[in-house]
């Protein structure tokens, strides 16, 4: 069985380092991006078994991000979008009003920062679970 993949699309490097690390101790590999069009075009390419997003990134915030990962088709291609079923966590720092639209554009979760890792690694661990059930359940 292979290890699990997550994205992490995260700026501030001392979070990033922190949660890499708690999410390689739970047997997850972990793929990284520190802007959001790198992140975005990392998840079309690798697509991750989950993605833990920032809404504030340097070059592109994580509300379009999200749009794009959970749009039906893909903008560029015009074909089903590989991206649309990949679980999202959404991270921030501000504004908790946020965390409703991010919902309609279908993330999975919301963390505000300062994060407890614990409950973030309990989520991630709970939306493989349920994507390895979904997955058995198809076959």
């Amino acid at each position: 069985m292979t290890k699990p993949c997550i994205l992490v699309i995260e700026d501030d490097r001392e979070l990033h380092e922190i949660m890499r690390i708690r999410l390689e101790a739970l047997g997850c590999q972990v793929e990284s991006a520190h802007a959001g069009n790198e992140g975005f075009l990392l998840a079309q390419r690798i697509q991750p078994s989950c993605i833990i997003l920032d809404v504030f990134l340097p070059d592109m915030d994580g509300l379009t991000i999200l749009k794009r990962l959970k749009a039906p088709l893909d903008v560029e291609t015009g074909r089903p979008s590989a991206t649309k079923e990949i679980p999202v966590i959404i991270v921030t720092g501000k504004a908790p009003m946020i965390e409703n639209m991010t919902r309609v554009e279908g993330a999975s979760d919301f963390f505000l920062k300062p994060i407890d890792i614990e409950k973030l690694t309990e989520r991630v661990t709970q939306l493989l679970e349920q994507g390895q059930h979904e997955r058995d359940r198809r076959r």
